[in-house]
């Protein structure tokens, strides 16, 4: 198990998510998203070159590796959201994603010895084409150990 205190700023952790199938991708839309530029390939390609992933399923699809294998093994108390989340490049059917986290802040809770605040940059970044796809500044809870002094 990971604790506040096995993260320092400057730490890498790299991932890889997906790749995704038109199928996937067209599934998803229809539940969660339904909107031509996901559902309908014709229309999709004719503006933006081929079908493209939901914003929200890229999203799913990185943090998919994140949370299993990391989060799964960390002592993590809850996410408090994404911060600057952007989706700069289309996710396109069949392509991977590299995810890189960069730790940015580790920070021990003033008023609860018992938690801090993780930091960390995300990005995804399409290896093929070396397109930044997503990115956002993500800070999450976790637990510090026990032996962690009060204050």
């Amino acid at each position: 198990m990971k604790y506040l205190e096995d993260f320092a700023p400057g730490q890498v952790l790299e991932f890889r998510a997906g790749p995704v199938s038109r199928e996937e991708i067209i599934a998803f839309a229809q539940q969660w998203d339904p909107q031509r530029l996901h559902t309908d390939e014709d229309y999709a390609t004719a503006l933006h070159g081929s079908l493209i992933a939901s914003g929200f399923h890229t999203l799913l699809l990185v943090c998919k590796p994140i949370i299993e294998q990391l989060m799964a093994r960390t002592a993590n108390l809850g996410g408090l959201g994404f911060d600057k989340l952007r989706w700069s490049a289309p996710l396109r059917p069949g392509r991977p994603l590299d995810v890189r986290i960069e730790i940015t802040g580790v920070q021990p809770s003033r008023t609860k010895p018992d938690r801090g605040v993780l930091t960390y940059r995300l990005t995804a970044t399409d290896p093929e084409d070396g397109a930044e796809v997503l990115s956002a500044d993500v800070p999450i809870m976790l637990r510090r150990r026990k032996e962690a002094p009060n204050g």
